[in-house]
């Protein structure tokens, strides 16, 4: 049995016998296509003291749900929209895992998803490294010295998502640009040298809570900065693979590509780069894929934020744990499930 934890307002749904959410109608057919039950279940309503949990199992042959107590499966999907922050569930996840060996796939806390944290690990992976554009906390000596480096930073928060509260800095021969991305608008502010300081110390009274990257002088289309979204995901043979590659295409702001600050897809991809440079961002996602799994092996699904210079080379600009999807019904959804299945049948066959 796999368990699927859903978040507490869909379990209470469920409970009461309330139409089905259409998560719910869609793991029902994942289990009917892999021939294998399934329980519904919220964090809250696990036990540590029992290893138990009270929510609803799902028996596929005969296509009946059931509202029952029952033990925490071995093999769990955390389907839950958002990063594990509540405390007592963080510290439920730890415990089984530690203590019974189960897994929860997906389930990542918002401290590691950090940025920055993410940046380091790769950054001491030699065969990763070579991908990650310079990267650091920021602080406003550090910003100094890397944009007399280069033609343009970002600045950005480590743990948003969605192109949120992005700031750009360019050098220019008058000073400085910083461009500040928000709400699907960018807001220009040009400035002498001698007042970036003055403008720093106002806008980033919490530097700590920023990062500072190099600008990656990408390749563009029809003049707009490019790049591309890349899903490794890990199949029903245990294997990673990469399930689709988009490209986003910067609209609204020139600056971010990013979808919910204004930019647009393209799904034909021959027009962007040449094959062999959409090999090497598969083949770079993959090496990424597989050093952040020896890390988070909680980890089976990925968005890639990676673009490609002038010169063809493949750069990460960021991993996503918990890629955003608007659908469910797609097989970005299906592939993990199936990974779960597969590592089921090997926990059980080892047992």
């Amino acid at each position: 049995m796999i368990g699927i934890i859903l978040p507490a307002r869909v379990m209470k749904q469920l409970m009461r016998g309330d139409e089905l959410h259409p998560t719910v109608q869609y793991y029902k057919k994942l289990s009917r296509n892999n021939n294998v039950d399934i329980c519904f279940y919220a964090m809250k309503k696990v036990s540590l003291k029992t290893k138990d949990v009270t929510g609803c199992v799902y028996y596929h042959a005969e296509n009946k749900l059931v509202k029952k107590n029952f033990p925490v499966p071995k093999v769990n999907v955390y389907r839950v929209g958002s990063y594990l922050r509540n405390k007592k569930s963080i510290k439920k996840i730890k415990q089984l895992r530690k203590n019974e060996g189960i897994m929860f796939f997906h389930a990542v806390t918002n401290y590691e998803r950090s940025k920055y944290k993410v940046y380091q690990y790769l950054a001491s992976d030699p065969k990763t490294a070579p991908f990650l554009p310079e990267t650091a906390m920021l602080s406003y000596s550090t910003m100094v010295k890397m944009i007399d480096r280069y033609k343009k930073l970002y600045i950005k928060p480590i743990r948003s998502s969605r192109g949120k509260n992005i700031y750009v800095l360019e050098k220019t021969k008058q000073g400085f640009t910083m461009t500040h991305v928000a709400n699907f608008k960018e807001k220009v502010v040009k400035m002498a040298r001698g007042e970036l300081y003055d403008y720093y110390q106002k806008t980033f009274t919490s530097p700590q809570k920023f990062l500072v990257q190099e600008g990656i002088v990408s390749d563009e289309y029809k003049g707009k900065k490019f790049d591309f979204r890349v899903s490794p995901q890990k199949n029903k043979d245990g294997k990673w693979q990469i399930t689709g590659m988009i490209a986003r295409v910067a609209k609204k702001c020139d600056n971010i590509t990013n979808l919910d600050q204004g930019g647009r897809v393209k799904y034909k991809l021959k027009h962007l780069t040449s094959k062999e440079g959409r090999r090497n961002i598969k083949k770079a996602a993959l090496r990424i894929a597989k050093t952040i799994e020896a890390k988070f092996p909680q980890v089976i699904d990925l968005g890639l934020d990676m673009a490609v210079d002038k010169q063809g080379n493949a750069w990460l600009i960021e991993a996503n744990f918990r890629p955003y999807r608007r659908r469910i019904n797609i097989r970005h959804t299906r592939i993990p499930f199936e990974h779960a299945v597969w590592y089921l049948k090997q926990q059980t066959a080892a047992a």
